[in-house]
């Protein structure tokens, strides 16, 4: 959940480099949504049982009895990522201010306690009295609950549990607050553009300063979860990698996990293990070494792709009904057409007999590489309560 001191500029500037990308293959502009305009109706036509719903809790604050509760009296979001926080008053259309977040990552050296309570001060000073508000976070959150169960990009290796709600609502208790993961707010916000009447699932990967997947089914209207509730943390599933690059240090603490290698600080760690000169600024030169075709740039960048293909391809061998997927935060957007080209050659190489090889139509049809600004967990948050899916434990 991220992207602000330039309006919309977002998630771009949040891993790979913050640079003009070049257009994906199959972005918005030149691809999908040009060919095939159904996909454009939201997935609502699904219906929706009866479930849980993401993390909400009304103003706990008591009104005398003949005193109507007011309502809401202003729309307020947020969305919270490693490296930026955005904010909008106002709904759609409204003005988005960018802010420095509070994390680990700006801020290594300082207490994660003092960290969490600054995020607090920020999201509760800047919502509106009365405020009905959706919050993205990029953290690993029980959407039934509130409670942060980690954020590597946040706050590195700290494990235990964060009932950021409760903090939130001690804070401002007028505010009504809905509390969602990242992903999940990118993924309602995907699904209203490109998920078609006929999609089963519909998920989406994102991978910027952190990595996390989410899936929707559509048939039975569900983001199903588990006890804890959580879904899709992959960025730190340990995953399979050359012996040169054995060992590399996630920002959770852990080692040899998806984000170590394939998110935007992997890519500075996999640099620094290839011997490249200038590794801590590597997503600056990146862009401009690949459209200059230079093999370094090519090697890294493959290295840094193939997990990101290998999860692809688990996913559709596991779920042959994850008829859509899209891939998108600030690591896909900022290498755009690079990336996408990497990603859907080495998709399209056969492995074994469980995954022979996807055709050029067949990643069409469930493959999205989203551009800058196609999918925005900002917007998603806003959606949220309208989107038919509900949390199901």
């Amino acid at each position: 959940m991220t992207g602000r001191a330039t309006v919309e500029a977002g998630r771009g500037a949040d891993a790979a480099g913050g640079t003009k990308a070049s257009p994906a293959p199959n972005s918005r502009a030149g691809g999908r949504a040009a060919e095939e305009p159904s996909r454009a109706t939201a997935a609502g036509q699904h219906a929706a049982p009866s479930a849980g719903t993401p993390a909400s809790a009304p103003a706990a604050r008591p009104t005398p009895p003949d005193v109507p509760t007011p309502a809401a009296t202003a729309t307020f979001a947020a969305d919270v990522g490693g490296t930026w926080v955005r904010l909008r008053t106002g709904g759609a259309g409204a003005g988005v201010e960018r802010v420095p977040a509070p994390s680990r990552l700006r801020q290594p050296g300082r207490a994660v306690e003092e960290l969490r309570r600054d995020m607090v001060e920020l999201l509760g000073g800047a919502a509106p009295p009365g405020a009905r508000a959706a919050v993205s976070f990029g953290a690993a959150i029980d959407h039934v609950t509130g409670v942060v169960h980690g954020s590597a990009p946040l706050w590195g290796s700290a494990t235990e549990p964060y009932d950021l709600m409760a903090a939130l609502r001690a804070r401002r208790p007028d505010v009504t607050w809905t509390l969602v993961n990242d992903v999940t707010a990118a993924l309602a916000d995907f699904a209203a553009g490109h998920a078609r009447p006929d999609t089963r699932r519909v998920g989406y990967l994102t991978v910027s300063s952190g990595i996390g997947l989410r899936i929707a089914d559509l048939e039975r209207s569900v983001i199903p979860v588990d006890e804890w509730g959580l879904q899709g943390e992959v960025g730190h599933l340990a995953v399979a990698c050359p012996p040169e690059l054995a060992g590399l240090v996630c920002e959770c603490g852990g080692t040899g996990h998806l984000a170590s290698l394939a998110a935007g600080p992997g890519f500075v760690r996999v640099a620094e293990r290839l011997g490249l000169s200038d590794a801590a600024n590597v997503t600056r030169w990146l862009p401009g070494a690949l459209d200059a075709g230079e093999p370094a740039a090519r090697r890294l960048l493959g290295l840094c792709v193939e997990p990101v293909a290998e999860l692809i391809r688990t996913l559709w061998c596991l779920d042959p009904h994850l008829d859509l997927l899209g891939l998108g935060g600030g690591v896909v957007e900022g290498l755009g057409g690079h990336y996408a080209t990497e990603l859907r050659q080495r998709l399209a190489t056969p492995t074994s007999y469980a995954a022979r090889g996807y055709s050029t139509a067949r990643l069409d049809d469930r493959l999205v590489l989203c551009g800058p600004g196609e999918v925005d967990p900002l917007r998603g948050a806003e959606r949220i309560d309208q989107w038919p899916p509900r949390v199901a434990p």
